[in-house]
């Protein structure tokens, strides 16, 4: 439950939507705020509830692709994205139990370090391929044009080097001279740019997933914080129990 709940959040769901709308608060912030907890309580997960058939990564998988196939739609692609995830969660659900295997004590932040990454990169995969099918990237593609945030953005750099250089006391004479260097530089870069357009897509998701994956330590580490939080918040309620046990050991010998 814990997990769609948080699933929900994350993928901007229905729900998520109506309690920004009540509140005011930046659904963005809760989303990302549903993305650490969710990372985090899949692995905690993983190490608590190991044997229990609802805590398994085919399950899990299931819970967070289903939702965010509900929510971008489904496309082969999306398809691929949820299998690529879930082949991720067995690989962080391996690495969870071979940590567990081979320590002698409970270290809550070695688990959540070995088990985050392979769930965060299969997050981020399937945000790379939503970005690739999002209306964004089809309208760069069809309108061989740069978004208009981007001529605001090189007004800025005009107004910030050029500006500075025209020598006029009227002010409207100035805006007009900034607004023609931008719009002619603005022209002149999609002039350059169009035969580039038709690859919109893969580059923008290939380019959404590289600047996420260099910050997935970031992420990572907030997400080990959060771990350890909800593992303390989890003995401290006595929900769980840290219990010793003396096991046997092998010796070779010649």
């Amino acid at each position: 439950m814990t997990v769609l709940i948080l699933a929900l959040l994350m993928w901007g769901s229905g729900s998520g939507a109506s309690f920004n709308q009540t509140t005011g608060i930046d659904i963005e912030i809760l989303s990302l705020g549903a993305f650490l907890l969710l990372t985090s309580v899949i692995v905690i997960g993983y190490a608590l509830f190991r044997y229990r058939w609802w805590a398994w990564p085919s399950v899990v998988s299931l819970i967070v692709g289903g939702l965010f196939v509900a929510q971008f739609g489904f496309s082969w692609l999306n398809l691929v994205g949820v299998i690529m995830f879930m082949a991720l969660n067995y690989w962080t659900y391996g690495r969870v139990g071979q940590e567990l295997s081979q320590r002698f004590r409970v270290n809550i932040s070695a688990i959540l370090r070995q088990g985050l990454m392979p769930v965060v990169l299969g997050i981020f995969i399937m945000i790379s391929f939503a970005a690739y099918q999002s209306p964004l990237a089809e309208n760069l593609e069809k309108s061989e044009r740069l978004p208009s945030v981007s001529q605001n953005f090189i007004r800025s750099i005009v107004e910030q080097t050029v500006g500075r250089q025209v020598q006029t006391s009227n002010e409207t004479e100035k805006q007009n001279i900034i607004t023609q260097i931008t719009n002619e530089t603005f022209g002149e870069i999609n002039t350059f740019l169009k035969p580039y357009f038709q690859y919109a897509p893969p580059l923008l998701a290939f380019g959404l997933f590289l600047i996420l994956w260099g910050l997935s330590w970031i992420f990572v580490w907030l997400s080990v914080l959060l771990g350890m939080l909800i593992f303390w918040i989890l003995k401290k309620t006595k929900f769980i129990k840290i219990e010793k046990y003396t096991i046997e050991a092998e010796k070779l010998t010649v």
